[in-house]
């Protein structure tokens, strides 16, 4: 189990930090845009459309990622008023929640992008370019997330049991 669960992390982690780098290609679209649309006049076609995208594969891919250091976002007023043990019980009490919406956007989602990619939708803007991969990575996000809430989840219920004993 232990190995699995490493894994797990050791693949989402490893993505996470490499599509961390997609930031660049977003920083650089933003700036471009900015810069001939206010100093030269002539937006682009292209430029906001694709930071969206990149935003897409970011916020998509690093969401399990983020999960697995701790980053995503919580109720603090009542997560941090409680001890690291209640903490773990309130997530194993919310794991079914997260993994019933988990579950909802993997099947629409695949839905949706077997569609997509057997027709080739495009975005239909001037510029056009197809969205099915789009559709494709939120899938493959949405399962590496759910994978890494389990992964979360047997941790938990194994620091319930043993007290935080390895």
């Amino acid at each position: 189990m232990k190995q699995l669960l490493s894994i797990i992390d050791g693949f989402n982690a490893k993505l996470g930090k490499i599509i961390s780098f997609v930031m660049l290609p977003t920083l650089f679209c933003i700036g471009y845009e900015i810069v001939l649309r206010y100093v030269f006049g002539k937006p682009t076609l292209w430029a906001s459309e694709l930071m969206i995208y990149f935003c897409a594969i970011l916020y998509i891919l690093g969401a399990a990622w983020t999960l697995q250091v701790g980053r995503h976002v919580k109720v603090d007023m009542l997560y941090s008023k409680v001890s690291l043990r209640g903490q773990r019980v309130l997530d194993i009490l919310t794991f079914p929640f997260f993994a019933l919406y988990m579950g909802s956007m993997l099947w629409v989602g695949y839905q949706f992008a077997v569609e997509s990619m057997s027709i080739g939708e495009t975005s239909g803007t001037p510029w056009d370019p197809p969205i099915y991969p789009i559709k494709v990575i939120f899938v493959v996000g949405v399962l590496m997330l759910l994978m890494q809430g389990v992964a979360k989840l047997v941790r938990d219920v194994h620091f319930l049991v043993t007290g935080g004993k390895p």
